[in-house]
């Protein structure tokens, strides 16, 4: 028995919560880049995602996520100037409805 008392709330008795987010709204300069050019980045084959990140050294870059080493030789290193991040991901796939 621990003399620490629990400060975190408890839901254990919490049944399901429904998760609805408002759209997000994107203040970066790169969300029109990413518009244009998401639709040709996530046609390469094995690119899993896309998305715009920062850096080490706080510069906005876009980060590609591919399925391995090999997918990222076809990604473009920059776009439209701006450097892309690549992280392998592995395969991505949704799971089922239930």
């Amino acid at each position: 028995m621990s003399d620490t008392k629990n400060t975190q709330p408890d839901f254990s008795g919490s049944g399901p919560v429904e998760y609805n987010p408002a759209p997000e709204q994107s203040d970066s300069a790169l969300a029109p880049i990413l518009a244009r050019e998401e639709g040709r980045i996530l046609a390469i084959e094995g690119v899993t995602s896309i998305g715009i990140g920062v850096a080490p050294a706080g510069n906005e870059v876009f980060k590609v996520g591919v399925i391995d080493a090999s997918v990222a030789s076809r990604v473009p290193s920059e776009i439209e100037g701006v450097q892309v991040v690549i992280t392998i991901t592995g395969p991505v796939r949704a799971l089922p409805l239930r």
